[in-house]
């Protein structure tokens, strides 16, 4: 019930990690973007809410995405969706029964996937948005107008039967962090992603305001 993108970037000093989604139902950061220094995985359907947090477990083991998305979906993965990256790869998972329209594409670095979507276009748009835009960017700014592509092109259909939404975005750098505007979320709006990007504006200008305060 849920779109979402997942990406590895090189950064100065190791791999940068993010995840960006959006849904028409409230609190969608507290579920889908699972982020850590070893990858980044979004889960969406009907599946164990803690498969993304056990997959990052098993990537801290040394397990690669690919194998921890297997070992979540093997007993009974026919609803859900999980999808992420790695340091070395990417990995997919959409069930037969999940909502439809559903389904996932992987490209080098990142991954993005739907349920409930108003066309397999919004994948499309998603990986364009991502791929095409702001390159010299920062990775938050341009997982936000990813996000916003794919609602240009439909998003989750529900719309118009479920008017209040929400859409998260997280980004992490392992060794040197991010700032807090890095970790974001809007869990209930008429508007979330159009509420996502304002608040990152608005929290980016208020950190850095901060910063120049006090040091």
């Amino acid at each position: 019930m849920t779109y979402s993108i997942c990406v590895r970037e090189r950064a100065e000093g190791g791999v940068r990690y993010g995840v960006a989604a959006a849904t028409r139902l409230p609190a969608v950061g507290s579920v889908c973007p699972h982020v850590s220094a070893h990858g980044a995985v979004a889960t969406a359907g009907v599946t164990d809410p803690e498969a993304g947090e056990r997959c990052l477990s098993a990537l801290a083991a040394g397990r690669s995405v690919g194998d921890a998305i297997a070992d979540r979906t093997a007993a009974d993965g026919a609803e859900s969706q999980l999808h992420g990256v790695d340091a070395e790869s990417t990995a997919a998972h959409t069930g037969p029964d999940c909502r439809p329209v559903a389904g996932h594409r992987t490209g080098e670095g990142y991954t993005v996937a739907g349920t409930s979507l108003e066309g397999k276009e919004v994948l499309a748009a998603l990986e364009r948005g991502y791929r095409e835009n702001e390159r010299d960017a920062p990775l938050v700014r341009r997982l936000l107008t990813a996000l916003a592509a794919g609602e240009r092109e439909g998003g989750d259909r529900r719309g118009e039967d479920l008017p209040v939404g929400s859409a998260a975005v997280v980004v992490a750098t392992p060794g040197t962090g991010e700032p807090l505007y890095h970790d974001l979320r809007v869990d209930a709006s008429d508007t979330p992603v159009a509420d996502l990007r304002e608040t990152y504006r608005r929290a980016k200008r208020g950190y850095e305001a901060a910063v120049e305060r006090y040091g």
